[in-house]
């Protein structure tokens, strides 16, 4: 695409246009222009072929939201006025469409160092909480998998040693 042509300029429309003003526009410029009209007029002919052209762009919204972006990288944020897509690209409306996001250190931002305080408290108590589990789970496995007491028919190298009771 030729970095000078601009279909907004070429059909006569704001970069704000929405659909029915862009094609009213393509209408009456087509009417105008079409080679029939303009019999041996070529210049009429390459001016027709150049509105088409703009029209066909600005007419699919995904080839206009895609020209509406690569206008806005090589002239500037503030050349492509459109309403950001579902990338939420602000940049395409200019820097005072929506703050930038610029994280706060906890030094300047006193209720976000007391959040990241019970952030580190939550996360202490999370892994206390999952420590017990483990030590209960632990504790319910080895009671459901005592040894057996020794007694007839029971191998004597499987039996807990007798507790003594003299001191």
């Amino acid at each position: 695409m030729d970095p000078g042509f601009d279909p907004y300029a070429i059909l006569g429309v704001s970069v704000l246009a929405g659909d029915e003003q862009i094609h009213s526009s393509y209408r009456s410029l087509a009417r105008a222009l079409h080679p029939d009209a303009n019999p041996g007029n070529t210049g009429a002919a390459a001016r027709f072929a150049e509105v088409t052209a703009a029209y066909e762009l600005l007419h699919d919204p995904v080839r206009r939201r895609a020209y509406d972006l690569t206008r806005a990288a090589r002239n500037g944020p503030r050349a492509a006025r459109t309403v950001p897509g579902p990338t939420g690209n602000a940049s395409v409306r200019g820097a005072s469409a929506r703050p930038a996001h610029r994280p706060q250190s906890p030094e300047r931002d006193p209720a976000r160092a007391e959040r990241d305080e019970f952030a580190f408290l939550g996360l202490v108590l999370k892994l206390v909480l999952v420590l017990v589990a483990a030590f209960l789970v632990v504790m319910v496995f080895a009671a459901l998998n005592r040894a057996p007491e020794c007694g007839p028919g029971v191998d004597p190298s499987f039996c807990l040693p007798a507790p003594s009771l003299a001191p």
